[in-house]
């Protein structure tokens, strides 16, 4: 399960009809607004690709000048995390009896295929 809290500014001559598109379509609870220009919306979604989806339909209700993510809890992430704790731990590259001149970097995939060409060698860190 993943919340949300949104800020969803519209024209402020249709705040009351985008307050009721959200709520009629089922697509957040909004607890409050500044009665003007701005919305504050609660989204509950089953997963972040479903969340993402709410946004892109809240973007897309005439009216709708702009969404604003203001706060996100996602049980995906609280997942994933759990997951790294239990791992084997830090790779030992990360260990600091590591001595510095050994450590490589290798995220940019343009030097990666560079060294692929020049020496023949697959393995980035190598």
């Amino acid at each position: 399960m993943n919340i949300s809290g949104l800020v969803v500014r519209v024209q402020p001559s249709r705040i009351r009809e985008v307050r009721e598109a959200i709520e009629a379509a089922g697509l957040g609870e909004v607890p409050t607004d500044d009665g003007e220009n701005t919305l504050v919306v609660v989204v509950e979604a089953e997963d972040t690709a479903k969340e993402m989806a709410i946004y892109r339909t809240i973007e897309g209700i005439e009216g709708v000048l702009a969404v604003e993510l203001a706060y996100t809890y996602s049980e995906e992430l609280e997942q994933a995390r759990d997951r790294l704790e239990v791992g084997d731990g830090v790779p030992q590259v990360l260990s600091d009896d590591v001595p510095p001149e050994e450590v490589r970097y290798g995220g940019d995939v343009r030097n990666w295929i560079r060294r692929i060409q020049d020496d023949g060698k697959e393995d980035p860190t190598a």
